[in-house]
């Protein structure tokens, strides 16, 4: 009995001990200017389509995400965070409008430039919020009418060439290298131009992605 209450003590002390490593070598790794890369996805809406005075909500798309970003200290566990990602945003419709079918589905790829300042709540967990630019880069649509194609567009004409928008969420560490990342965004500004006449169509979503500090 005597041995295994000895053994159950060196077993919790080693694990303390273990902890209390960690800790100081994540709150160590907070206290220096680290660079990396991220990837992951989103599921994105575009928010209201307006046709013949009625509103469509569009349904959420899965789109991809990549790019690079950067952990600076300011002191006080408040950090600086600037990222530039590329994204993939968009949506899809399916809608009865006067007794027919109507499926439409639009890719949209952006530079997302997100200006952030994060939180370090503890050394592993961060609160980050702040503004963000997208730029246009491309985008592909097409539409379906009782499921024969009708159009295919990659058109960028219609197309905000800029947004400004915001994001907020939550970092964590999983070791000082390696953390995971999640985020909603949205854009304020509306993704077509002023002449389409669709001021409810406006990119928002959630975003999950795996970062690496080097």
């Amino acid at each position: 009995m005597k041995k295994l209450f000895i053994i159950a003590l060196g077993l919790t002390v080693t694990s303390f001990a273990f902890e209390a490593k960690a800790q100081t070598s994540q709150s160590a790794a907070n206290d220096q200017m680290k660079f990396g890369i991220r990837a992951g996805a989103n599921l994105m809406n575009m928010g209201k389509f307006q046709f013949a005075d009625k509103d469509y909500a569009t349904d959420s798309k899965v789109g991809f995400q990549a790019g690079v970003y950067g952990d600076l200290p300011l002191g006080g566990g408040f950090a600086f965070l600037p990222e530039v990602m590329f994204i993939q945003k968009g949506a899809k419709l399916s809608e009865s409008v006067a007794g027919n079918t109507v499926d439409f589905d639009t890719k949209v790829s952006y530079i997302d430039v997100p200006i952030l300042v994060g939180y370090k709540a503890t050394p592993e967990l961060t609160v980050f919020a702040g503004p963000q630019v997208s730029f246009l880069l491309s985008q592909k649509s097409t539409g379906l009418i009782n499921d024969d194609a009708q159009a295919e567009s990659t058109d960028t004409e219609n197309f905000s060439k800029s947004l400004a928008g915001a994001a907020v969420g939550l970092g964590y560490s999983i070791t000082p290298n390696i953390n995971v990342n999640a985020r909603y965004m949205m854009d304020f500004q509306k993704a077509l131009k002023d002449d389409v006449n669709q001021d409810k169509i406006k990119n928002k979503g959630f975003a999950l992605s795996l970062g690496y500090s080097f």
